[in-house]
């Protein structure tokens, strides 16, 4: 990188960085360039390596940022991130399947990270899947293994019950059936806008990223995860529109939506993995090994002392666990 030059791959089948990336890298190598604590050093250093990595690619009409790490011809593995979250909440976990032999794409779903936010509001499981189709098309992808995590575990399985040709195995990671309840689905999407775009949002930008982490440590995760990566995550509350949360949070209360998982679980042929958090308080695990009950080629792992952040929480269980797994649909 020259005179601070943004190093971004612009080929044929990528676009110029979105105006939240170009802000955030500035941000970023301006605090390099000052002075710093030995720690905050190397928290952003790496931060500056995982923006190097950046891609933008157009998909149904949205500018997208994605990663894509590892050997081109390795098998493709593609990581869907959860709600109010980005493809950044993956980083400790795509350099190990990277280095196993996989190309290892992880992406922002519009109005997420580094992705613009989508004009027309689209941002429901089926928008979010086409989003998904068209990644791996534009990308030329051959049939791909697919991660994902919490909401992105309803838009991978919709994408791998409607396109199986596409998909060579699924995984889940903190995924669940979960019942229609009427006064639930009607006041919890208020609560969430209520605390994460009033509340948690707010307080971010101000940079008092500890009451975010508080709230993690105390309600969703049963494990501490270091500083850095709490930093590193929540960062996703800054750039994520708030309307995306709001759009997405009704969504999964749908009854439409919640029935349809039970369908589509039945649909999939591809093997299939669900890694629940034994103290998931969102994602129920009982309800977990009931959906995956439902599987043609399924199977359930309850990992113990973990709550609904298994990303940040274990990432090198979680690393492992993928490894294991797809050694195995590979091998069958």
């Amino acid at each position: 990188m020259l005179n601070g030059a943004i190093a971004v791959d612009v080929s044929p089948q990528t676009t110029l960085p979105t105006a939240k990336y170009t802000s955030y890298r500035a941000e970023v190598e301006a605090k390099l360039a000052g002075r710093l604590s030995q720690n905050a050093r190397r928290r952003f250093d790496h931060e500056l390596e995982l923006l190097d990595r950046a891609k933008f690619i157009e998909i149904n009409g949205v500018v997208h940022h994605y990663q894509d790490v590892g050997p081109p011809d390795g098998e493709p593995l593609i990581l869907v991130h959860g709600w109010d979250c980005s493809a950044l909440w993956w980083h400790r976990i795509v350099d190990p399947l990277a280095d196993s032999g996989y190309r290892v794409i992880s992406y922002d779903l519009k109005g997420h990270g580094f992705s613009d936010s989508d004009p027309a509001c689209g941002y429901t499981i089926e928008g979010f899947s086409k989003d998904l189709q068209a990644l791996g098309d534009a990308l030329g992808l051959g049939p791909q293994h697919v991660a994902s995590f919490s909401l992105g575990a309803f838009v991978a399985l919709q994408y791998g019950a409607t396109a199986p040709d596409r998909v060579r195995s699924l995984t889940f990671l903190n995924f669940s059936l979960m019942p229609y309840y009427p006064f639930a689905s009607k006041y919890v999407p208020k609560l969430l806008d209520t605390v994460f775009n009033r509340l948690l949002r707010p307080i971010e930008r101000l940079g008092l990223w500890w009451l975010p982490f508080i709230y993690a440590r105390l309600v969703l995760a049963k494990n501490t995860p270091p500083v850095d990566d709490v930093k590193l995550g929540t960062l996703s509350l800054r750039c994520c529109d708030p309307e995306a949360i709001r759009v997405s949070s009704l969504e999964i209360a749908r009854r439409e939506v919640l029935d349809a998982v039970g369908e589509q679980i039945r649909m999939v042929t591809q093997p299939t993995l669900l890694v629940a958090g034994s103290g998931d308080p969102v994602m129920r695990p009982a309800s977990g090994r009931k959906l995956m009950a439902l599987a043609q080629n399924g199977t359930y792992l309850e990992v113990p002392k973990c709550g609904h952040l298994i990303l940040f929480e274990l990432p090198e269980q979680v690393a492992q666990i993928l490894r294991l797994f797809l050694r195995g649909v590979r091998g069958s």
